[in-house]
């Protein structure tokens, strides 16, 4: 191949010879176990033209989300606002010393991904201004910040727990991935270190910045029936969305319901006056407020089917017998139905397994209302994979 490489051959089995490690060498012609195949997919070369191609593609990715990683950790969005710099100016900006060829070579690759827009000054350098996708990265500003997200998504807790999934799919684990590469669980991690707890609570902040046309809106969720009652957000977080849905619809009586730390991080600090906060533990039933609506966000899609189950239960026992549960959460398709706009819906079943949750199809959010005493009363879709409005009603 020119680099000096020993020839590639293709076992029996499809895989190159030199990265196919249970097959070993192919002198003979023998194939592993555990590798081999009854009926092998064979490609021809034009298959092999276009497959090959794409499969690199995939496994590259993230080449650039940890060069997206990278200058949101050192600031740069910020550094360049609306401005066109150099890598020289921008490395002016960053504390301590930059590794200046390093950094060109970052952005270089983020510029053939949207990220940045590269162009040559006066001197033959390169230059980079944000797209509209690299301001979305700044911080500070009067608009959403997806800088957050990246950091929660691609700093070393997450990133060390995708690294365990090959074991944990192979059955090797006893533990989600999450809890094996930190020894702890998602939540207890954050608790105990609320640097990264800052950066969830923020994303998911903004995350509901998207969801708020859909979740504040009478259109998908019948706020206008529950007139003077109360609606208790299980998971509420920062209180953003309750926040949100208050304002629309003065008539509801409006909580946010969270562990203490979180609270404790809000209260009197960009809070709702709308909004009543109050802390607890959604697994204890006597924690939770009376109310005649409870409301969950991407919750139940933390947590496998015995904890979500435990969590519907302690809700239950907070609201009437004439009471609901408002889900929003992904519904993913029926087998042999999905299509490639539920990509998304599929990488958050993705991200909730890592962390010891799961996504649901709708057969599987019925199993599980039934196991805590509810029943789908309707599921509404809407515009965003992400944001399914499930109703259920006590069974």
């Amino acid at each position: 191949d020119g680099l000096g490489n020993p020839p590639k051959l293709w076992c029996q089995n499809g895989n190159l010879s030199q990265i196919c490690d249970s097959c070993g060498p192919q002198s003979d012609g023998a194939v592993s176990s555990a590798h081999a195949t009854m009926s092998p997919y064979l490609l021809s070369p034009e298959q092999l033209g276009s497959a090959l191609p794409h499969v690199l593609q995939l496994a590259e990715m993230h080449f650039q989300s940890q060069c997206l990683f990278t200058v949101v950790k050192l600031g740069v969005p910020n550094i360049i606002g609306d401005e066109t710099l150099s890598v020289p100016q921008i490395a002016a900006n960053i504390p301590g010393k930059t590794n200046e060829d390093a950094l060109l070579r970052c952005m270089r690759l983020l510029a053939c991904t949207g990220v940045f827009e590269e162009s040559a000054g006066q001197n033959g350098e390169c230059l980079f201004c944000l797209t509209p996708t690299g301001a979305l990265l700044q911080t500070g500003l009067a608009q959403p910040s997806m800088a957050c997200g990246i950091t929660h998504w691609m700093e070393k807790p997450m990133w060390n727990a995708w690294s365990n999934l090959p074991d944990f799919v192979a059955g090797n684990l006893d533990k989600p991935p999450f809890e094996s590469a930190n020894g702890q669980p998602v939540f207890d991690y954050y608790r105990d270190h609320p640097e990264s707890a800052d950066t969830f609570h923020e994303f998911m902040s903004a995350f509901s910045t998207a969801e708020l046309p859909i979740v504040a809106s009478d259109h998908f969720v019948n706020w206008e029936s529950m007139a003077d009652k109360t609606v208790i957000d299980v998971g509420g977080s920062l209180g953003f969305v309750m926040g949100a849905v208050a304002e629309q619809f003065p008539d509801l009586t409006c909580m946010s319901f969270d562990l203490p730390e979180v609270i404790e991080s809000i209260e009197g600090d960009g809070a709702s006056e709308d909004v009543e906060l109050v802390a607890g533990d959604m697994f204890d039933p006597s924690s939770i407020p009376k109310g005649d609506v409870i409301f969950m966000k991407h919750i139940l899609q933390n947590w496998p089917d015995k904890e979500a189950s435990r969590i519907l239960k302690a809700c239950s026992a907070a609201i009437p017998q004439d009471g609901k549960v408002i889900v929003v959460d992904p519904v993913l398709p029926d087998p042999g139905k999905a299509k490639a706009h539920h990509k998304q819906a599929f990488c958050y079943d993705m991200l909730s397994m890592t962390i010891g949750g799961q996504e649901r199809t709708h057969g599987q959010w019925e199993a599980l209302a039934h196991s805590a005493g509810f029943k789908i009363e309707q599921v509404t879709k809407t515009p965003l994979p992400l944001c399914q409005v499930i109703v259920l009603t006590k069974g």
